[in-house]
């Protein structure tokens, strides 16, 4: 068995989360959100979904991944968002920038089987057109048949002025 070496981003996470720990108060928090809200959006460190959106602790359910896609797994968590923890509404957010739009699926997998060895079926999903996509997305979440009739909204956040356009 090998033993990992603490880098300093992981000893900084621990020395943050000792700071956190100490002033928490969020252990009364409710499970359900306050603001019966979820949201899917890109996982690009770019986007503070909390800042954005201006939700504090105990407010909504947030759900990333890369390029903020309806994915199966984004699916199943909205539907137990939903289904099990009352949120009536959803808000999906892509961006400008997005590394999504950089690439093609087969390119990277060509690439990856190349410098691995290993050949995997793993979809990456990138897209040559963010409104577009969005719009891909919030149909898929309305569509499925264990998602609410509730409103699902699309949204771009622009990286280059922090604001958000209303695209579905």
């Amino acid at each position: 068995m090998t033993t990992q070496t603490q880098s300093p981003e992981y000893a900084r996470a621990l020395a943050e989360n000792e700071r956190y720990a100490a002033q928490f108060d969020h252990s009364v928090l409710p499970l359900p959100p306050g603001r019966k809200l979820a949201v899917l959006a890109c996982m690009d460190a770019r986007l503070t979904v909390e800042d954005v959106l201006g939700l504090r602790t105990g407010d909504a359910h947030i759900i990333r991944n890369a390029g903020g896609l309806a994915t199966d797994d984004a699916i199943r968590s909205l539907v137990i968002s939903q289904q099990l923890l009352g949120t009536e509404e959803v808000i999906v957010i892509e961006h400008t920038g997005c590394g999504m739009l950089t690439f093609q699926d087969h390119e990277v997998h060509r690439d990856l089987v190349a410098k691995t060895g290993a050949d995997i079926d793993l979809a990456f999903h990138a897209f040559p057109e963010l409104e577009a996509n969005l719009r891909k997305q919030v149909d898929r979440i309305r569509e499925h048949p264990w998602i609410k009739e509730v409103p699902v909204h699309g949204l771009v956040y622009e990286v280059e002025s922090g604001r958000l356009r209303e695209v579905a």
